[in-house]
């Protein structure tokens, strides 16, 4: 039988798990941590607070930022910029160091995420952009 350390069960019990996964979404009292608005980084206003700019120890907001700088182009590509997004998180997974397998995983995460739940801020900011 295998032992648990006290700092182990910290980890899967209360609120360490999302420190166990490496997770931030750069929000804190309802406001960025880096300064700018709530969706500029990944996820919108809306989801900002609880999407991850942060997975696995993996800082993925330049990623994101370029992603969201794309669907606010006017008439953008939305399923180039989807493409650009998975690629540049895994490029930059990559120079941070994350294996091959991390940085696919997250990169397919939220590569699938946008390409489900992505199309109305896509709208949102096509509207916006193209006026």
């Amino acid at each position: 039988m295998e032992i648990c350390t006290t700092e182990t069960m910290q980890l899967v019990q209360g609120g360490g798990f999302w420190s166990f996964l490496g997770f931030d979404s750069g929000i804190s009292n309802g406001l960025r941590e880096d300064g700018n608005a709530l969706g500029a980084g990944c996820g919108t206003v809306k989801s900002d607070a609880f999407i991850p700019d942060m997975l696995f120890g993996i800082d993925i907001s330049q990623a994101c930022f370029q992603h969201d700088q794309a669907y606010a182009t006017c008439e953008s590509d939305r399923q180039a910029a989807d493409a650009r997004l998975y690629a540049n998180i895994v490029a930059d997974c990559k120079e941070q160091n994350g294996n091959a397998l991390t940085c696919n995983v997250i990169a397919g995460v939220y590569g699938v995420s946008v390409a489900l739940f992505g199309a109305s801020a896509f709208k949102e900011a096509q509207a916006q952009s193209c006026q």
